[in-house]
């Protein structure tokens, strides 16, 4: 006979509110064994989420997070980190493995986007911050410049916000 965590099917689970569709599932599908809860992840807070795309998209700037379509970011948002895309939002590569918009020509470098991205750090209050980008080919120097930019603007806004930097292989790949 199937069980649900040791209990036969055909007798009451005893759930939370939070397991009652999963519960109700169990019954109906006795071959599909509900998660526990310790090994659920919330969402992340709604609000901290909406914060972040505001400042994002108020500023036109992107991050990996929403580019990339990461079911995390809520999670990452409500500890005061932000994975920012350097460069714009679209990719000279075309990697499958990857979410990031390709396939056809970049945007023009934005000058203000080191600051804009200093601005967004300072205002969302971000102790951790990570820079990353789409490949650059187009680019002389493959944006390695636009990083030290970036990370100098950071620095000069938020001198505390720790920094790690992801970076494209600069035209080499």
């Amino acid at each position: 006979m199937p069980t649900f965590f040791n209990q036969p099917i055909n007798q009451p689970i005893s759930v939370s509110a939070n397991d009652e569709v999963s519960a109700k599932s169990a019954r109906l599908r006795p071959d599909i064994i509900a998660m526990p809860d310790w090994l659920r992840k919330p969402i992340g807070n709604a609000s901290e989420l909406s914060t972040v795309q505001k400042v994002i998209k108020q500023r036109q700037i992107h991050t990996i997070c929403e580019e990339g379509r990461c079911p995390n970011r809520g999670e990452c948002y409500a500890n005061q980190t932000a994975t920012f895309l350097l460069m714009g939002p679209t990719c000279t590569r075309s990697c499958a493995f990857c979410q990031v918009d390709k396939g056809h020509a970049p945007m023009p470098l934005d000058p203000e986007e080191p600051e804009k991205v200093a601005e967004s750090v300072e205002l969302l209050g971000l102790r951790y911050v990570v820079l990353t980008a789409v490949a650059r080919d187009d680019l002389a120097d493959g944006g390695a410049g636009w990083f030290v930019k970036t990370m100098a603007a950071i620095r000069r806004r938020n001198p505390n916000t720790q920094i790690e930097v992801l970076t494209p292989d600069f035209g080499v790949g």
